[in-house]
């Protein structure tokens, strides 16, 4: 097995996650675009600017491979150092840090990953599509309203968040379920109707 020690094994986990992420991120952005169009009221469909969407897209794609990879890689790091710092304290047998390890790898981390980040990149493509038609200024956070709803996003329910603010976007955590709706201004479509037919 390779050292965790070492940074050369970071860097090679890095290119993995991307190189199991890369498809996986095209097909969600594109999904996302697709869902944002059809979530915005027909009439407003016809302004979406699909040259702006695809710029943007590519724009997102570019910078999620250099910014969030790079995160989920830190992050995971992080806890594989803090973890064999204790187990080094406590004195425990390897197998004890061996089954303290499993879990931030393999196939359960590669489907939380997974899900967490098609939900994000998804909101990405909703957000480029509203953002496209000059109309759209803020987005509707949404949960499932159900019991398994958690405390993190229950507060978050039928909030606005502007449209610019891709941080404040779902995922609020590792697996969330919650999605964002167009948040559409009457006013703002009949102005930009009347520039372009004016």
């Amino acid at each position: 097995m390779a050292d965790p020690l070492q940074m050369s094994f970071w860097d090679e986990e890095e290119r993995e996650l991307w190189d199991a992420l890369d498809e996986l991120l095209i097909l969600s952005l594109m999904a996302g675009v697709e869902g944002g169009v059809s979530a915005l009221p027909a009439p407003v469909r016809v302004l979406v600017d699909f040259d702006w969407v695809n710029q943007a897209v590519l724009d997102y794609a570019r910078n999620y491979r250099y910014n969030w990879i790079k995160k989920i890689n830190e992050t995971t790091r992080q806890q594989v150092q803090k973890l064999m710092s204790e187990w080094i304290q406590s004195g425990d047998p390897l197998s004890v840090l061996e089954s303290q390890l499993t879990p931030l790898f393999g196939a359960v981390r590669a489907e939380m990953i997974a899900a967490t980040e098609v939900t994000r990149v998804y909101a990405a493509g909703n957000r480029a599509a509203w953002e496209s038609t000059g109309v759209v200024s803020k987005a509707r956070w949404n949960t499932a309203e159900d019991d398994l709803v958690c405390p993190i996003c229950g507060p978050l329910d039928n909030t606005e968040i502007g449209i610019g603010d891709i941080d404040s976007y779902p995922p609020a955590h590792p697996r969330c379920r919650c999605w964002v709706t167009p948040v559409v201004s009457e006013q703002s479509v009949e102005q930009k109707l009347q520039e372009i037919f004016s």
